[in-house]
């Protein structure tokens, strides 16, 4: 009896990844006792001050409903984190948000954390953001924040990876948005009810169906000179398999996992780019695309992190 309850235990999520599900469905609506506060965390404990003693830093940054221990990886395979360290000697650090709050709120949060954390550790030279579905959101909202705050540690952001964010909405939010308005033009009180309910979600939520449109951007979300690698994930393994046209990763279709704004085009353009690039102040913009690899998958999936790697190495 008692192997069968530790068995049970290993397989029910643990208190904060439930209590990032609640924050991410009405995160928005708890009292502020509640509310997780955006924050740096390491082994499910907040941190005030992290101990960081590397000139470059990799902040993980993650989605929806979720926590920091969606990074983590079944052993013995090890974290993208820790094969960051290990091979380029970048010290990871995670933070944990309230990602029922609306994306600017986040991102602004996000912003004032990661400039009162410079602040304090002035040898950090160089900075990589990594962002999992909501979590690129959020990362533009915060570049959006500082840039408009005119914020110093948007000059340390060397590059960064979006995986699986859904820069056009993802469908499944849409859905919930369309049906929440079809059912309050129905004059019934059981749809009436219906609408009510799902017009409850959290914010963070219905952020999720606006995408890059739901940031106060302009359409202009990507840092100058900055390496951007957006990966979008493929529910099958052949690459042009009509599952991974249709639906992407299951959550996030390949059109949508990549910002709309662009880098400029042009013979002129690409001259310039490859014979003079530091003149160049358009954003270095990568596509990959990761057949084989849902959308939570993103998260751990070696063939991702391979593709981490490998810019992280050019």
């Amino acid at each position: 009896m008692k192997n069968f309850f530790r068995s049970l235990s290993k397989k029910l999520p643990s208190r904060s990844r439930v209590a990032g599900a609640i924050q991410g469905v009405i995160g928005d609506k708890l009292p502020k006792s509640m509310q997780i506060e955006m924050q740096f965390v390491d082994e499910d404990k907040g941190l005030i001050d992290p101990v960081v003693i590397r000139q470059h830093v990799c902040i993980f940054v993650h989605g929806s409903a979720d926590t920091e221990a969606g990074w983590s990886a079944k052993a013995p395979q090890l974290n993208f984190g820790q094969q960051l360290l290990i091979e380029f000697g970048a010290a990871p650090l995670y933070i944990r948000y309230n990602s029922g709050l609306s994306v600017s709120d986040n991102g602004e949060n996000f912003a004032r954390l990661l400039q009162e954390f410079l602040a304090r550790h002035k040898s950090v030279r160089k900075l990589t953001l990594i962002g999992h579905s909501m979590g690129g959101l959020v990362i533009h909202s915060a570049i959006y924040h500082a840039r408009a705050q005119n914020l110093a540690w948007i000059k340390k952001v060397h590059q960064v990876f979006l995986l699986g964010t859904p820069h056009a909405g993802a469908p499944l939010a849409k859905l919930a948005e369309k049906g929440e308005q079809i059912l309050q033009f129905i004059p019934n009180p059981v749809t009436l009810i219906a609408a009510s309910v799902i017009g409850l979600r959290s914010r963070g939520l219905k952020d999720l169906s606006q995408g890059q449109r739901g940031l106060p951007a302009e359409g202009k979300i990507l840092l100058p000179k900055t390496k951007y690698v957006f990966i979008a994930g493929g529910l099958q393994k052949k690459p042009k398999g009509i599952f991974n046209r249709l639906m992407g990763d299951g959550m996030v279709r390949h059109g949508s996992a990549q910002a709309e704004e662009s880098p400029a085009t042009g013979a002129a353009a690409a001259w310039l780019k490859k014979v003079i690039p530091w003149l160049s102040r358009a954003a270095r913009v990568h596509v990959e695309i990761v057949p084989g690899t849902n959308h939570l998958a993103l998260r751990t999936s070696p063939k991702v992190y391979a593709v981490i790697r490998r810019h992280f190495a050019a």
